[in-house]
């Protein structure tokens, strides 16, 4: 019982160290800032994701989404941990809903992803932010760092990840990704160009 003990300790503090060797490469990581259609994008990462959703009874829908100026490898990072997220913490007691729609404003792009889970408490709402912190009950896996490296990449991109609720149950996460940044980052590619 103590070897197995010890034999998982050594597996849970491997994936930690790990996760956080992920997290600091993706930091020092230099951005590509090129067009990206999210309608590409996300059908890509729901592919990767459409077994575990089948095998969950859960529905994914996709809306029209819009084509932006960013790094695709933190866009992709962002949206994967989401999806993710909300199949993992999906509830047993509804069939699983789970949907990505997008919003312009005059100063963003908003992408949400809802879904029908669980939810998250009003009071742990920043915490799941913050590396190693989880919220509600710790009966899926997980390091706890999702969360806060998907804000972190969102920071990077000029954009914001926030936390609600679904009307209908569980959490809607948006991203919002600022045109003001995108122009910025535009602007500096045709000027190393010329």
């Amino acid at each position: 019982e103590a070897i197995h003990f010890i034999k998982t300790s050594i597996a849970k503090m491997d994936g930690l160290i790990n996760a956080i060797l992920n997290l600091s490469r993706a930091g020092r990581r230099e951005l590509t800032i090129q067009r990206i259609d999210l309608n590409d994008l996300v059908e890509v990462i729901a592919a990767d994701f459409r077994h575990r959703i089948k095998e969950s009874g859960a529905e994914l829908t996709i809306g029209e989404l819009p084509t932006v100026r960013s790094d695709r490898m933190a866009l992709e990072q962002i949206v994967s941990n989401l999806i993710d997220n909300a199949i993992k913490y999906l509830r047993r007691d509804v069939p699983g809903q789970i949907a990505i729609s997008a919003e312009e404003t005059p100063t963003a792009y908003r992408i949400s992803i809802a879904d029908n889970g669980r939810g998250i408490d009003p009071k742990d709402r920043e915490r799941v932010f913050e590396l190693f912190r989880r919220a509600g009950a710790l009966d899926r896996p997980g390091e706890g760092i999702g969360l806060a490296h998907a804000r972190g990449l969102a920071r990077r991109v000029g954009g914001t990840l926030s936390i609600a609720d679904n009307p209908t149950g569980g959490t809607i996460f948006t991203l919002s990704l600022s045109k003001l940044w995108m122009a910025r980052q535009a602007n500096a590619a045709k000027g190393a160009a010329a």
